[in-house]
Protein backbone atom coordinates (compact mmCIF):
# COMPACT_ATOMS: atom_id res chain seq x y z
CA UNK A 1 0.00 0.00 0.00
CA UNK A 2 1.68 3.28 -1.37
CA UNK A 3 -0.24 5.15 1.63
CA UNK A 4 -0.09 4.49 4.91
CA UNK A 5 -0.13 5.65 8.69
CA UNK A 6 3.29 5.39 10.13
CA UNK A 7 3.75 4.86 13.75
CA UNK A 8 4.48 8.86 14.67
CA UNK A 9 0.78 9.03 13.60
CA UNK A 10 1.78 11.00 10.04
CA UNK A 11 0.51 9.35 6.82
CA UNK A 12 3.58 8.99 4.09
CA UNK A 13 2.93 8.40 0.60
CA UNK A 14 5.17 5.69 -0.94
CA UNK A 15 5.98 5.82 -4.42
CA UNK A 16 8.91 4.68 -6.38
CA UNK A 17 8.86 6.59 -9.54
CA UNK A 18 11.62 4.17 -11.15
CA UNK A 19 15.47 4.31 -11.25
CA UNK A 20 18.37 7.40 -10.85
CA UNK A 21 20.75 8.13 -13.23
CA UNK A 22 23.37 5.91 -11.31
CA UNK A 23 20.47 2.92 -11.19
CA UNK A 24 19.82 3.29 -7.32
CA UNK A 25 15.71 3.26 -6.81
CA UNK A 26 14.14 6.39 -6.90
CA UNK A 27 11.77 6.08 -4.08
CA UNK A 28 9.68 9.18 -2.82
CA UNK A 29 8.37 8.93 1.02
CA UNK A 30 6.97 12.30 2.08
CA UNK A 31 5.13 12.28 5.15
CA UNK A 32 1.64 14.54 5.86
CA UNK A 33 -0.21 15.34 8.69
CA UNK A 34 -3.33 13.64 7.54
CA UNK A 35 -4.24 10.79 4.98
CA UNK A 36 -6.21 12.91 2.63
CA UNK A 37 -2.80 15.15 1.63
CA UNK A 38 -0.58 12.00 1.85
CA UNK A 39 -3.52 10.65 -1.25
CA UNK A 40 -3.14 14.24 -3.01
CA UNK A 41 1.24 13.30 -3.22
CA UNK A 42 0.45 9.87 -4.14
CA UNK A 43 -1.64 11.07 -7.14
CA UNK A 44 0.82 13.40 -8.46
CA UNK A 45 3.47 10.93 -7.73
CA UNK A 46 1.99 8.16 -9.81
CA UNK A 47 1.53 11.44 -12.71
CA UNK A 48 5.10 11.86 -12.91
CA UNK A 49 5.80 8.42 -12.84
CA UNK A 50 3.49 7.38 -15.88
CA UNK A 51 4.85 10.45 -17.58
CA UNK A 52 8.69 9.50 -17.65
CA UNK A 53 7.19 5.96 -18.76
CA UNK A 54 5.67 8.49 -21.74
CA UNK A 55 2.11 7.60 -20.96
CA UNK A 56 -0.64 8.66 -19.05
CA UNK A 57 -2.06 8.10 -15.60
CA UNK A 58 -5.56 9.32 -16.41
CA UNK A 59 -4.23 12.70 -15.57
CA UNK A 60 -5.37 15.03 -12.99
CA UNK A 61 -8.66 17.29 -13.79
CA UNK A 62 -8.16 21.05 -14.15
CA UNK A 63 -10.50 22.12 -11.75
CA UNK A 64 -8.78 19.27 -9.22
CA UNK A 65 -5.46 20.88 -9.41
CA UNK A 66 -6.70 24.67 -9.23
CA UNK A 67 -8.35 23.21 -5.75
CA UNK A 68 -5.81 20.77 -4.36
CA UNK A 69 -2.58 22.32 -5.62
CA UNK A 70 -2.45 25.50 -7.03
CA UNK A 71 -5.02 27.79 -4.10
CA UNK A 72 -2.99 26.05 -1.15
CA UNK A 73 0.44 27.18 -2.77
CA UNK A 74 -0.78 30.37 -3.29
CA UNK A 75 -1.58 31.68 0.07
CA UNK A 76 0.64 34.63 -0.12
CA UNK A 77 -1.29 36.67 -3.02
CA UNK A 78 -3.00 40.07 -2.26
CA UNK A 79 -6.42 40.28 -2.14
CA UNK A 80 -7.20 42.08 -5.30
CA UNK A 81 -4.76 39.50 -7.43
CA UNK A 82 -6.82 36.83 -5.96
CA UNK A 83 -10.07 38.24 -6.64
CA UNK A 84 -9.01 38.37 -10.20
CA UNK A 85 -7.96 34.92 -10.79
CA UNK A 86 -11.17 34.04 -9.27
CA UNK A 87 -12.82 35.68 -11.56
CA UNK A 88 -10.90 34.49 -14.48
CA UNK A 89 -11.44 30.79 -13.35
CA UNK A 90 -15.25 31.03 -12.91
CA UNK A 91 -16.30 32.88 -16.21
CA UNK A 92 -13.37 31.78 -18.55
CA UNK A 93 -11.16 28.74 -17.46
CA UNK A 94 -13.24 26.80 -15.47
CA UNK A 95 -16.05 26.64 -18.27
CA UNK A 96 -13.15 25.68 -20.53
CA UNK A 97 -11.44 23.47 -19.08
CA UNK A 98 -12.46 22.19 -15.82
CA UNK A 99 -13.15 18.50 -17.10
CA UNK A 100 -10.14 18.58 -18.57
CA UNK A 101 -6.96 16.90 -17.65
CA UNK A 102 -4.38 19.17 -16.88
CA UNK A 103 -1.89 17.78 -19.42
CA UNK A 104 -4.35 17.91 -22.46
CA UNK A 105 -4.87 21.42 -22.51
CA UNK A 106 -3.02 22.60 -25.82
CA UNK A 107 -2.56 25.28 -27.77
CA UNK A 108 -5.85 24.74 -29.65
CA UNK A 109 -7.92 24.26 -26.42
CA UNK A 110 -6.18 27.80 -25.58
CA UNK A 111 -7.07 29.05 -28.95
CA UNK A 112 -10.68 28.00 -28.64
CA UNK A 113 -10.94 29.49 -25.07
CA UNK A 114 -9.17 33.30 -26.19
CA UNK A 115 -11.43 33.23 -29.09
CA UNK A 116 -14.28 32.91 -27.18
CA UNK A 117 -13.60 36.18 -25.25
CA UNK A 118 -15.32 39.69 -25.95
CA UNK A 119 -12.23 42.23 -25.57
CA UNK A 120 -8.91 41.73 -25.80
CA UNK A 121 -7.81 42.51 -22.37
CA UNK A 122 -10.61 39.97 -21.04
CA UNK A 123 -8.20 37.41 -23.42
CA UNK A 124 -5.16 38.49 -21.72
CA UNK A 125 -6.58 38.50 -18.10
CA UNK A 126 -7.56 34.94 -18.94
CA UNK A 127 -4.60 33.64 -20.60
CA UNK A 128 -2.39 35.34 -18.07
CA UNK A 129 -4.30 33.50 -14.74
CA UNK A 130 -3.54 30.27 -17.16
CA UNK A 131 -0.20 30.79 -17.38
CA UNK A 132 0.47 30.95 -13.83
CA UNK A 133 -1.46 27.95 -13.17
CA UNK A 134 -0.08 25.72 -15.43
CA UNK A 135 3.46 26.96 -14.80
CA UNK A 136 2.85 25.61 -11.30
CA UNK A 137 2.14 21.89 -12.92
CA UNK A 138 5.46 22.45 -14.84
CA UNK A 139 7.18 23.35 -11.66
CA UNK A 140 5.75 19.97 -10.45
CA UNK A 141 6.73 17.88 -13.45
CA UNK A 142 3.03 17.11 -13.90
CA UNK A 143 3.27 18.97 -17.61
CA UNK A 144 6.00 18.68 -20.05
CA UNK A 145 5.71 22.83 -21.22
CA UNK A 146 3.31 25.78 -20.79
CA UNK A 147 1.13 26.01 -23.63
CA UNK A 148 -0.30 29.25 -21.80
CA UNK A 149 3.42 30.49 -22.55
CA UNK A 150 2.86 30.42 -26.51
CA UNK A 151 1.86 33.46 -28.49
CA UNK A 152 -2.05 33.72 -29.62
CA UNK A 153 -4.39 35.73 -31.76
CA UNK A 154 -6.57 38.08 -29.56
CA UNK A 155 -9.65 39.70 -30.14
CA UNK A 156 -9.75 43.44 -31.38
CA UNK A 157 -9.14 46.08 -28.82
CA UNK A 158 -12.26 47.55 -28.46
CA UNK A 159 -13.21 51.48 -28.86
CA UNK A 160 -13.54 52.21 -25.17
CA UNK A 161 -13.96 55.43 -24.07
CA UNK A 162 -10.43 56.65 -23.39
CA UNK A 163 -11.71 58.95 -20.13
CA UNK A 164 -13.47 55.52 -18.92
CA UNK A 165 -10.74 55.19 -16.06
CA UNK A 166 -10.66 58.97 -15.47
CA UNK A 167 -9.61 62.19 -17.05
CA UNK A 168 -5.66 62.77 -16.65
CA UNK A 169 -4.87 66.18 -16.00
CA UNK A 170 -1.23 66.85 -17.57
CA UNK A 171 -0.12 70.50 -15.85
CA UNK A 172 0.32 71.79 -11.92
CA UNK A 173 -1.61 74.37 -12.86
CA UNK A 174 -4.61 72.33 -13.73
CA UNK A 175 -4.34 70.02 -10.62
CA UNK A 176 -3.94 73.44 -8.90
CA UNK A 177 -7.21 74.54 -10.49
CA UNK A 178 -8.66 71.62 -8.92
CA UNK A 179 -7.09 71.66 -5.74
CA UNK A 180 -8.53 75.42 -5.43
CA UNK A 181 -11.84 74.15 -6.06
CA UNK A 182 -11.92 71.43 -3.27
CA UNK A 183 -10.25 74.56 -0.84
CA UNK A 184 -13.37 76.46 -1.16
CA UNK A 185 -16.17 74.03 -1.57
CA UNK A 186 -15.07 70.57 0.16
CA UNK A 187 -11.95 71.81 2.41
CA UNK A 188 -10.90 69.42 4.60
CA UNK A 189 -13.73 66.25 3.55
CA UNK A 190 -12.57 62.45 2.18
CA UNK A 191 -12.31 63.72 -1.51
CA UNK A 192 -10.01 66.49 -1.00
CA UNK A 193 -7.87 64.42 1.24
CA UNK A 194 -7.73 61.82 -1.41
CA UNK A 195 -7.05 64.36 -4.22
CA UNK A 196 -4.28 66.54 -2.49
CA UNK A 197 -2.61 63.14 -1.12
CA UNK A 198 -2.77 61.56 -5.10
CA UNK A 199 -2.48 64.74 -7.19
CA UNK A 200 0.38 66.65 -5.40
CA UNK A 201 2.38 63.11 -4.56
CA UNK A 202 1.43 60.52 -6.97
CA UNK A 203 0.26 58.22 -4.30
CA UNK A 204 -1.68 54.75 -4.85
CA UNK A 205 -4.93 54.16 -4.36
CA UNK A 206 -4.18 51.65 -1.31
CA UNK A 207 -1.39 54.36 -0.48
CA UNK A 208 -3.92 56.93 -0.03
CA UNK A 209 -6.27 55.04 1.74
CA UNK A 210 -3.09 53.88 4.16
CA UNK A 211 -1.45 56.80 4.98
CA UNK A 212 -0.86 57.34 8.35
CA UNK A 213 -0.21 60.88 10.54
CA UNK A 214 3.15 59.28 11.89
CA UNK A 215 4.23 58.98 8.68
CA UNK A 216 4.62 62.76 8.11
CA UNK A 217 8.15 63.81 8.40
CA UNK A 218 7.40 68.20 8.30
CA UNK A 219 10.62 69.27 9.30
CA UNK A 220 12.12 67.09 6.61
CA UNK A 221 9.19 67.31 3.97
CA UNK A 222 8.48 63.79 2.87
CA UNK A 223 5.66 61.45 3.68
CA UNK A 224 6.69 57.66 4.14
CA UNK A 225 5.20 55.25 2.74
CA UNK A 226 5.00 51.36 4.50
CA UNK A 227 1.78 50.43 3.70
CA UNK A 228 -1.45 49.97 1.35
CA UNK A 229 -4.72 48.74 1.27
CA UNK A 230 -6.04 45.82 -0.62
CA UNK A 231 -9.77 44.51 -0.98
CA UNK A 232 -10.50 41.25 -2.13
CA UNK A 233 -13.40 38.59 -1.10
CA UNK A 234 -12.17 38.53 2.56
CA UNK A 235 -12.73 42.31 3.08
CA UNK A 236 -10.49 44.99 3.82
CA UNK A 237 -6.61 43.95 4.40
CA UNK A 238 -3.77 46.48 5.47
CA UNK A 239 -0.64 45.54 4.40
CA UNK A 240 3.09 45.68 2.68
CA UNK A 241 3.19 47.92 -0.10
CA UNK A 242 2.90 46.54 -3.68
CA UNK A 243 6.72 46.29 -4.13
CA UNK A 244 9.66 46.66 -2.78
CA UNK A 245 10.55 49.97 -4.41
CA UNK A 246 7.01 50.95 -3.22
CA UNK A 247 8.54 51.68 0.64
CA UNK A 248 9.78 55.09 -0.12
CA UNK A 249 9.98 58.73 0.93
CA UNK A 250 7.23 61.01 -0.75
CA UNK A 251 8.68 64.26 -0.89
CA UNK A 252 5.66 66.90 0.10
CA UNK A 253 5.39 69.98 -2.61
CA UNK A 254 4.57 73.06 -1.23
CA UNK A 255 0.56 72.79 -2.78
CA UNK A 256 0.37 69.40 0.31
CA UNK A 257 2.01 71.17 2.72
CA UNK A 258 -0.25 73.35 4.76
CA UNK A 259 -2.65 70.51 4.18
CA UNK A 260 -0.25 67.73 5.72
CA UNK A 261 0.37 69.64 8.44
CA UNK A 262 -2.90 70.52 9.49
CA UNK A 263 -3.82 66.94 8.90
CA UNK A 264 -1.10 65.17 10.51
CA UNK A 265 -1.85 67.22 13.84
CA UNK A 266 -5.05 65.26 14.04
CA UNK A 267 -3.35 61.23 14.07
CA UNK A 268 -4.47 59.03 12.77
CA UNK A 269 -5.29 58.25 9.08
CA UNK A 270 -5.14 61.04 6.92
CA UNK A 271 -8.32 60.01 4.69
CA UNK A 272 -10.70 59.27 7.59
CA UNK A 273 -14.39 59.05 7.70
CA UNK A 274 -16.40 60.84 10.42
CA UNK A 275 -15.69 58.38 13.07
CA UNK A 276 -11.31 58.44 12.36
CA UNK A 277 -11.85 54.72 10.58
CA UNK A 278 -9.77 54.90 7.21
CA UNK A 279 -12.15 55.18 4.17
CA UNK A 280 -12.69 51.52 2.18
CA UNK A 281 -11.63 51.14 -1.50
CA UNK A 282 -15.42 51.52 -2.32
CA UNK A 283 -15.99 54.30 -0.19
CA UNK A 284 -13.11 56.27 -1.92
CA UNK A 285 -14.30 55.63 -4.76
CA UNK A 286 -17.75 57.34 -4.11
CA UNK A 287 -15.95 60.04 -2.16
CA UNK A 288 -14.14 61.05 -5.58
CA UNK A 289 -17.13 60.62 -7.98
CA UNK A 290 -19.93 61.99 -5.91
CA UNK A 291 -17.76 65.17 -6.50
CA UNK A 292 -16.53 64.78 -9.89
CA UNK A 293 -19.15 63.26 -11.82
CA UNK A 294 -21.75 65.73 -10.69
CA UNK A 295 -20.67 69.06 -10.11
CA UNK A 296 -19.25 72.22 -11.83
CA UNK A 297 -16.86 75.51 -11.74
CA UNK A 298 -18.30 78.25 -10.07
CA UNK A 299 -18.07 79.62 -14.06
CA UNK A 300 -20.57 76.86 -14.64
CA UNK A 301 -17.87 75.12 -16.46
CA UNK A 302 -17.82 71.23 -15.64
CA UNK A 303 -15.03 69.56 -13.64
CA UNK A 304 -12.77 66.93 -15.39
CA UNK A 305 -13.93 63.62 -14.45
CA UNK A 306 -11.02 62.67 -12.12
CA UNK A 307 -11.07 59.32 -10.44
CA UNK A 308 -8.58 57.46 -7.92
CA UNK A 309 -7.14 55.67 -10.97
CA UNK A 310 -6.28 59.33 -12.68
CA UNK A 311 -4.91 60.82 -9.80
CA UNK A 312 -1.70 59.41 -9.72
CA UNK A 313 -1.43 59.40 -13.60
CA UNK A 314 -2.08 63.20 -13.53
CA UNK A 315 0.81 63.73 -10.75
CA UNK A 316 2.83 61.63 -13.51
CA UNK A 317 2.33 63.61 -16.57
CA UNK A 318 2.21 66.97 -14.68
CA UNK A 319 5.60 65.97 -13.79
CA UNK A 320 6.96 65.23 -17.03
CA UNK A 321 5.14 68.36 -18.58
CA UNK A 322 7.42 70.29 -15.97
CA UNK A 323 10.27 68.87 -16.41
CA UNK A 324 11.29 66.12 -14.08
CA UNK A 325 13.37 63.53 -15.54
CA UNK A 326 11.59 60.10 -15.50
CA UNK A 327 14.17 58.35 -13.94
CA UNK A 328 13.48 60.57 -10.49
CA UNK A 329 10.03 60.20 -11.13
CA UNK A 330 10.15 55.99 -11.43
CA UNK A 331 12.08 56.35 -7.68
CA UNK A 332 9.00 58.72 -6.75
CA UNK A 333 6.33 56.51 -7.84
CA UNK A 334 7.80 53.68 -6.38
CA UNK A 335 8.02 51.75 -9.58
CA UNK A 336 10.52 49.05 -9.92
CA UNK A 337 11.48 49.45 -13.57
CA UNK A 338 11.46 53.12 -15.38
CA UNK A 339 9.79 51.56 -18.31
CA UNK A 340 6.81 50.91 -16.02
CA UNK A 341 6.97 54.97 -15.61
CA UNK A 342 6.73 55.60 -19.27
CA UNK A 343 4.60 52.85 -20.86
CA UNK A 344 1.34 53.29 -18.08
CA UNK A 345 1.97 56.33 -16.08
CA UNK A 346 2.51 58.82 -18.49
CA UNK A 347 0.22 59.55 -21.45
CA UNK A 348 0.12 63.16 -23.30
CA UNK A 349 -2.67 64.91 -24.09
CA UNK A 350 -3.09 66.15 -28.05
CA UNK A 351 -3.38 69.94 -26.86
CA UNK A 352 0.09 69.12 -25.18
CA UNK A 353 1.29 67.88 -28.56
CA UNK A 354 -0.03 70.51 -30.88
CA UNK A 355 2.06 73.26 -28.44
CA UNK A 356 5.26 70.89 -29.14
CA UNK A 357 4.21 70.85 -32.99
CA UNK A 358 3.82 75.13 -32.48
CA UNK A 359 7.47 75.14 -30.73
CA UNK A 360 8.60 73.19 -34.12
CA UNK A 361 6.75 75.65 -36.61
CA UNK A 362 8.27 78.58 -34.81
CA UNK A 363 11.83 77.52 -35.05
CA UNK A 364 11.02 76.76 -38.90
Amino acid sequence: MSVRKLPNGKWVADVTLGKRLDGSRDRRQPEFKTKKEAEKEERRLLMLKEARRGRSYGGILFSDFVTDYFWPQKTYLRGTTIKGYKRDLKLRLLPAFGDMAIEDIGRYEIQKMINSCATKKVATNARGTLSSILRLALEMDIIAVNPASFSYQYPKASDSNPELMGVWLSTFKEIKQVLDFLERNHANEPVHRICVLGLCMGLRKGEIIAAHADNVHLRQYYLYINETCTEGDDGVVFTDPKTPRAFRPVPIISLAYKWLEAWSKEGGYIVHDEKGNPLTPRATRYAVGKVFDREKFEDGSPLPRITPFSLRHSFATSCVNAGIEVTKLSKWMGHRDIATTQKYYVKQKLKDLRSDAALIDDSI
